[in-house]
């Protein structure tokens, strides 16, 4: 990790990486202590915060390597916390709704993307990769706000996170490919079929090591470890061991936390495991969503045409997951909160944005207009699932209440 930031950057200024990072989690703490007083997710607060001390307004922590990769520990132990919630039996209750809503919400906020790229002029390629921006979903930004407003265990979370995985390992695979159509100007039905074998591969092979070893590999270390932190620790490198390992298979590393978390929940010290991780997110998982706000450079967003078009891609990105709830359809659940819940785009879709760039798909311009669309996307999101959930629980009271009828006076 230190080798890959030294040949990043050169020598490493270990003053300015503290300095960076103390700034980063007293104004991440003061954004969240806002938020919640006035009723706001934390998420946006951080996000937003790190827009103002981020080079685009005070110019307090410029972006480095450094905080990146403390940033990607942030969201990983975030996944694994998802996981760890996770009721499997339940996952697997809704798993034909969430792939249903998964698969519509990748086909058409990606097609209709392909289609207002060439609309707007875009070559065919850079159309491509706004389309794949597009079919994306944040499984950290919505499992974030999920936690905050105490709804991970709802039904409508668990098809939102199990839809958000799925559209990442598609979105992933869609990358793959339309990398190498950029690339090599066309793809072999190989090289397709083994990008798709690699990952689903992986989902078996480390779903199955982590619900058959895992508990057991626990149980026997749990018996005989004499410290109280051993469990914790051994989670910790779990975690990061599968992450190194969907890494590996071309998959985001935050899928493998996922998978972990998973299993994690299904050993018998899974409480201790919770405390633990939740320890570490206090910390790590600010940095993440600070990170999005400091590598935004909102100077580049004033221009009518980066305006306009970030605007239209907006609307597609929102209306294409929205509709995607109706994958849903037959089960007994809120449609317009499991769409509202597929809205943000976060992480993957900077992925996407960044990797256009490095393979010179996308000007400045292109990426002023993803950054956008995935910064408004993600803004749009915490506040719109707390209202709706706000809106669900409320109706649930009056229905309570309008069912008790007052005993009778004798």
């Amino acid at each position: 990790m230190i080798s890959s930031i030294l040949a990043a950057g050169g020598a490493l200024d270990y003053g300015q990486i503290f300095t960076s990072l103390g700034l980063v989690l007293v104004v991440a703490k003061l954004a969240a202590e806002l938020c919640e007083r006035i009723r706001i997710p934390a998420v946006l607060g951080e996000i937003t915060a790190g827009i103002v001390i981020g080079p685009s307004m005070l110019g307090l922590v410029e972006p480095s390597d450094a905080l990146r990769v403390l940033a990607e520990v942030g969201v990983i132990i975030l996944l694994a916390e998802v996981g760890l919630e996770m009721n499997l039996n339940e996952l697997r209750r809704v798993g034909r709704a969430s792939m249903l809503v998964a698969i519509i919400g990748v086909v058409l906020p990606m097609s209709s993307g392909v289609i207002a790229g060439k609309a707007f002029g875009e070559s065919l390629n850079a159309s491509l990769f706004l389309g794949a921006a597009l079919a994306a979903t944040s499984v950290g930004i919505t499992a974030r706000v999920f936690g905050d407003l105490k709804a991970l265990g709802s039904t409508e979370a668990r098809i939102v996170l199990g839809a958000a995985v799925a559209d990442d390992v598609f979105g992933l695979i869609i990358l793959t490919v339309v990398t190498r159509v950029v690339e090599q100007g066309s793809i072999d039905a190989v090289g397709l079929i083994s990008t798709i074998a690699l990952a689903v591969g992986f989902l078996v092979i480390a779903g199955a090591i982590g619900l058959l070893l895992v508990p057991k590999i626990f149980a026997f270390v749990g018996a005989k470890a004499a410290s109280p932190a051993t469990i914790g620790v051994l989670a910790a490198a779990v975690t990061f061991g599968f992450s190194a390992a969907a890494s590996g298979a071309k998959l985001a590393p935050i899928i493998g936390a996922f998978v972990a978390g998973t299993a994690l929940g299904r050993t018998q010290q899974h409480h201790t495991i919770a405390r633990d991780f939740s320890i570490l997110g206090s910390i790590f998982i600010p940095i993440f969503f600070m990170q999005i706000g400091i590598d935004t450079d909102v100077t580049k967003f004033f221009s009518t045409h980066v305006l306009l078009v970030a605007g239209v891609l907006t609307v597609i990105a929102i209306a294409g997951k929205v509709l995607a709830a109706a994958g849903a359809r037959g089960t007994k659940t809120d449609k317009l909160l499991i769409g509202i819940g597929m809205i943000p785009r976060g992480e993957v879709g900077l992925i996407f944005a960044t990797i256009g760039v490095s393979i010179g798909v996308f000007n400045d311009e292109l990426y002023a207009i993803v950054l956008l669309m995935v910064l408004l996307t993600t803004i749009i999101t915490p506040p719109l699932l707390r209202w709706r959930i706000e809106a669900g629980r409320s109706a649930l009271n009056d229905v309570e209440t309008a069912e008790v009828t007052e005993e009778p006076e004798k």
